[in-house]
């Protein structure tokens, strides 16, 4: 002030100034600072009990805990490499149940099924080669305490044993049998080399190993064979551990990611209680408190220091009991600190429920825009896109820039998807929806130029729909195609049924006018086998002359009947002459016709069968010339 004011001056300026208030209001600045460092640090006080639901399978680790896993072939040692892996592996998990059984020359359940994975990890630390104070290595009873342990029907039951395979006891092989016939599978992971090394006597220890009873030093040796066939026998997978713990995630990537995971259902579970508002409603009320305190000698209340006119007014109303009110203003909605039901569960991915929160709040909010907006996100999670698209609609309502600068980015993911499952069975649909998901994208982006995602999108929507066009205008050519060639091939069809059945109508009035020479044919072929059969029937030798002469008078009577002629009736000379007349001329136009198309009249038809008759009037099938020359091959028109 000394820098900026006279001496004489300074005095003026400064005598209403009140160090002791100023203090105060730091004094209250920093306790509010403080207040909100704790709100910060969310203290927790007391439990509750909450019911949820959790999907996955249930695993159970059995770690060899024998004095042989002490072995340092693989750094640090077998035992601590082991739990190594299997910390590593259960952080990747996601909702599936893990356990831990210990064994050696025995076993028991350290932590039975749970998804608390830090408890698990917390016994997991604990375990050692003390764990289980009976030395040797016995499967049988491990996979026996895990059958009984895996009693939960509704999963799949998996048992990863962690050993080096060395001095087995039991017959583990029959108990992998009984076991996988009892619904469980068994993973077997082998810890070690197979070049091995020695027996520590103690973990960390510098040249004291172990040693049989002659006095040599014991190499431990990893047994695979005896895994393998432990594991196969279960239905399972043998993998070497590694030396990176890189055997258990070859066995979660190849088998337990692909075991379809169902529904764990926890009646209840315990969550601590966010006890953060309270701190921070006490930061709320310090600041309102020190900044309605002023730092001058002359103000004995409470003002607002930045208004002066309504300042004096306000001052001589206020009392007590407004200040108290004021101040209980801010903690009104502290138990609401916190996320709502609907956002904590659509944060866990409980989208059902999210929207099912949403539906309830819009009942009492009917025209909250941030209602719908968390209404239909939730419902586009749902594949619920037509209840998605009505929700984006009512929030686009809002004034809120960036609110509706969201709505239309959700809005055109939403128009893409609904059209992408039509995309095959309407694709005209779909290519409508994909222009309404294009116009939303650019509704965004005229909020936000800089949205990189809107304008991703919209650059995939349009090479999509620029496909789809294509593909219908591909599917438009070949129906049209395909059209084409049926109406060719009925056309086609059409014809040759005419010409079918003109031949048959051709054919037929041929037949009609061939048809007495065709049965003298037959008649005569008739009497020549007649007689052909009188010549081989056997005959006595008594009365031959009668009988031949009979025969023969017989013959000359019967053909002289086949020679007499039918004698017409005189009384339809006349009309049979007009039916000849109308035959001729209508034989003649269908002659015509047949030679302008190419094909043999009735008259060349004729002359073709006369030479295909021999000298006893048979027919022979291979046409000659007058001269007796046989035909050639081409001489014919339409032969």
């Amino acid at each position: 002030m000394e820098n900026f004011a006279t001496a004489h001056l300074l005095g003026r300026l400064t005598r209403n100034v009140s160090s002791r208030r100023r203090l105060l209001k730091k004094g209250l600045w920093l306790l509010a600072l403080f207040f909100c460092f704790l709100a910060l640090a969310r203290p927790q006080y007391g439990l509750k009990w909450v019911e949820v639901k959790r999907k996955g399978i249930d695993i159970l680790f059995a770690l060899d805990t024998s004095k042989s896993m002490l072995t340092e072939d693989i750094r640090p040692n077998r035992l601590e490499r082991a739990k190594l892996a299997i910390m590593d592996f259960v952080n990747q998990l996601e909702g599936d149940r893990v356990g831990l059984l210990p064994f050696s020359g025995s076993a028991f359940l350290m932590c039975p099924l749970t998804i608390d994975y830090n408890a698990f990890e917390a016994s997991l630390t604990t375990v050692n080669t003390a764990t289980i104070p009976r030395g040797g290595t016995d499967l049988e009873r491990a996979i026996g305490l895990a059958e009984s342990s895996l009693v939960n029907n509704a999963n799949h039951k998996i048992l990863v044993l962690l050993t080096d395979g060395e001095n087995l006891e039991g017959d583990a092989l029959a108990a992998a049998i009984k076991a996988a016939q009892n619904g469980m599978t068994i993973f077997t992971v082998g810890v070690g080399t197979t070049q091995g090394e020695l027996i520590p006597l103690s973990s960390g220890g510098q040249g004291n190993f172990v040693k049989d009873e002659s006095g040599k030093f014991i190499t431990s040796k990893l047994d695979e064979r005896a895994l393998t066939a432990i594991a196969e026998a279960a239905g399972g997978l043998y993998v070497p551990l590694g030396k990176n713990g890189e055997g258990l995630q070859r066995i979660y990537q190849q088998k337990l990611s692909l075991i379809p995971k169902k529904e764990l259902a926890e009646k209840q579970h315990k969550e601590p209680m966010e006890r953060f508002n309270w701190p921070l409603g006490a930061a709320i009320v310090l600041l309102m408190v020190e900044f309605m305190i002023s730092g001058r000698k002359s103000e004995r209340s409470f003002r607002l220091p930045f208004i002066k006119t309504a300042g004096r007014r306000i001052r001589k109303k206020m009392n007590w009991k407004s200040v108290a009110l004021l101040l209980l203003i801010p903690l009104a909605g502290l138990d609401q600190a916190h996320a709502s039901p609907g956002e904590k569960a659509f944060a866990d991915g409980d989208f059902i429920t999210a929207s099912e929160f949403y539906s309830q709040a819009l009942k009492k909010n009917p025209d909250d825009p941030r209602l719908h907006y968390n209404a239909g996100t939730a419902a586009y999670k749902n594949n619920l896109y037509d209840d998605a698209i009505s929700s984006f609609q009512e929030a686009l309502k809002s004034e809120d820039l960036g609110l509706q600068e969201q709505t239309y980015y959700n809005l055109g993911n939403t128009w893409f998807k609904k059209g992408e499952e039509l995309a095959q069975s309407d694709p005209g649909q779909a290519e409508e929806l994909w222009q309404k998901s294009l116009d939303a994208y650019e509704g965004s982006l005229k909020l936000n130029p800089q949205d990189k995602d809107s304008s991703a999108n919209r650059d995939l929507v349009s090479r999509r729909l620029e496909e789809l066009k294509k593909q219908q205008e591909q599917q438009k050519k070949e129906q049209q195609d395909k059209q084409d060639q049926q109406q060719q091939d009925q056309d086609q069809k059409q014809e040759q049924r005419q010409d079918q059945k003109q031949n048959s109508d051709q054919q037929s009035r041929k037949g009609e006018q061939g048809q007495p020479e065709k049965q003298d044919g037959q008649g005569q072929q008739q009497k020549n086998d007649s007689a052909a059969g009188q010549k081989e029937s056997p005959k006595p030798a008594k009365d031959s002359e009668d009988q031949a002469g009979d025969s023969k008078e017989q013959d000359i009577s019967e053909a002289g009947q086949e020679q007499k002629p039918e004698q017409p009736e005189a009384g339809s000379e006349d009309e049979q002459q007009k039916d000849t007349a109308a035959s001729q001329a209508a034989q003649q136009g269908q002659d015509e016709k047949r030679s302008q198309a190419g094909r043999m009249t009735s008259e060349e038809a004729r002359q073709l069968l006369s030479r295909l008759k021999d000298e006893e009037g048979k027919l022979n099938f291979v046409p000659r010339f007058e001269n007796g020359e046989a035909e050639k091959e081409g001489t014919w028109k339409d032969w």
